[in-house]
């Protein structure tokens, strides 16, 4: 990603951060983000969660992925037993498993991993561990997009928090469940 952007960023998770605020919290915030990057580009049926399951359900042509986000500052992510459940739950519909990361670094680009529910590790897992399931297609997909959606909505979730991006995931059609 671009320095301009992880600057935004940086400015989003200062002013909202981590347990959140009564107008959203960073990692919702980062999430509902990435859905409106997956609109842009041509994913359909998208399904964004707030609460418990999955964080975004997304479809392409045959293509059905189960999508667990992750940021973060540090070279790990932390994958829980519920993650793990909700990705199998999800599973049955015919969706795939797909974690994508996103380290809030210089240069650090969304990272997406492709594998079996029952491949994927539980508690603190390096990000670098994920290499060998790695979609790098779309990791150059998503990483073109990105900056723009970020640039674009900027300001209004500077002002409004999750409630300005859930008008814009309305607007996208884009179905976000609290």
């Amino acid at each position: 990603m671009k320095i301009s952007t992880l600057e935004l960023l940086k400015k989003l998770q200062k002013r909202y951060g981590v347990r959140g605020k009564p107008s959203g919290s960073f990692g919702k915030i980062m999430q509902k983000l990435l859905a409106l990057a997956f609109s842009e580009l041509g994913y359909r049926n998208i399904v964004e969660r707030g609460t418990q399951g999955v964080d975004i359900d997304i479809t392409s042509g045959q293509t059905k992925f189960a999508v667990e986000a992750k940021v973060t500052e540090g070279t790990s992510i932390v994958i829980s037993p519920d993650n793990i459940q909700a990705l199998k739950e999800r599973g049955y519909d015919g969706y795939e498993p797909l974690i994508v990361v996103l380290q809030l670094a210089p240069l650090e680009n969304w990272k997406c991993a492709r594998l079996a529910a029952d491949e994927i590790p539980t508690g603190e897992i390096l990000i670098e561990s994920l290499r060998r399931w790695r979609v790098k297609d779309l990791e150059t997909k998503l990483s073109a997009v990105f900056d723009g959606v970020v640039e674009k909505h900027f300001s209004g979730v500077e002002q409004d928090g999750e409630q300005y991006l859930k008008k814009q995931l309305r607007q996208a059609g884009i179905t976000s469940k609290e």
